[in-house]
């Protein structure tokens, strides 16, 4: 509001909004009326600065929440489902996989090279360091894949193609080493949770839904994709597991770096989804120089008898 004492009553009082012409009165008039109305442009002129910048921090804080809200479901989520899950939803579920994943399978049940791997299979589960409750079922598959996976609550399944490439039961007991540390950091479980979605993470969460309609949806189940960091992390535990179970830790190396010599006839299985395997090597042997060395405990393994078994 500009006031003029020296008008008269019904005219001495004007309201101004229009921004250019306050600051046009301004420039008309001196003294205290020429810095009153001058005050008056630059608040207005300082006040536009703020909405501008209010609105473009609001659009920034916008976008901040969509990314993070994705981050969280993408990357987060999983994981916290995952930690949230009781232990025995978590085993039914990688039992449902696997009996999915095996239907129309032959198993090899008996014999010696089912009763290798059930001889490594306890020498390593008896070395986990703080063991959360976790009852591993491995089962030994007859197929020429090169090949093992890890399924949530314990589950893991090994193709009898894997015995065969392998030179010694040393070097099978690095794989299911290796395959163990991804049961034991849940790895699975995450990669299960990431591929039914969104709605199925938080019935899985709160304990319900149909598990079993769950896995059905589901497709190779055994081309299951560790992050590099997941890798890492398993290669470095199971090497301590192997160390651990009185068992030599160079064994895994030794077998990426016997099936590294194979690719020329094929890349097997289980480097498809292991990528750069010389990297690998490399850094496996520097970790297996650190570990200090235990007790050696040989397995009581006839390898050849084994290897004979096999077809």
């Amino acid at each position: 509001m500009v006031s003029c004492p020296a008008a008269a009553a019904g005219i001495g009082q004007v309201a101004l909004r229009d921004p250019e012409t306050i600051a046009a009165l301004a420039a008309c008039t001196s003294g205290p009326a020429h810095d009153l109305l001058a005050s008056f442009a630059d608040r207005h002129q300082r006040h536009t600065r703020r909405s501008r910048l209010a609105l473009a921090l609001g659009g920034l804080t916008v976008v901040a929440l969509f990314i993070g809200g994705w981050l969280l479901l993408t990357r987060l989520a999983p994981t916290i489902v995952a930690a949230s899950l009781p232990p025995a939803s978590e085993r039914l579920l990688g039992q449902l996989a696997v009996a999915q994943l095996l239907a129309g399978e032959q198993t090899i049940a008996a014999g010696p090279a089912a009763a290798a791997v059930q001889t490594i299979t306890e020498r390593l589960v008896a070395a986990i360091p703080d063991n959360p409750g976790y009852e591993f079922d491995v089962q030994l598959v007859a197929s020429d894949q090169v090949n093992a996976v890890a399924f949530p609550g314990g589950q893991i399944i090994v193709y009898s193609g894997l015995l065969v490439a392998a030179g010694s039961a040393d070097e099978v007991a690095g794989v299911l080493a290796h395959e163990i540390s991804h049961v034991l950091h849940r790895d699975g479980l995450r990669q299960l949770i990431s591929r039914l979605g969104g709605a199925a993470m938080v019935r899985l969460a709160l304990g319900g839904g149909d598990l079993a309609g769950l896995i059905a949806q589901l497709g190779e189940l055994d081309q299951l994709a560790y992050s590099r960091g997941q890798e890492q992390a398993a290669d470095a535990a199971g090497l301590q597991l192997l160390a651990a179970a009185g068992l030599p830790p160079r064994a895994l190396p030794d077998f990426f770096n016997r099936l590294q010599r194979q690719e020329a006839a094929g890349l097997p299985g289980f480097l498809s989804t292991h990528p750069d395997t010389a990297a690998r090597i490399a850094a496996l042997r520097e970790q297996v120089a650190r570990l200090p060395a235990g007790p050696a405990r040989p397995l009581a393994i006839d390898w050849k008898a084994v290897e004979t078994s096999l077809p």
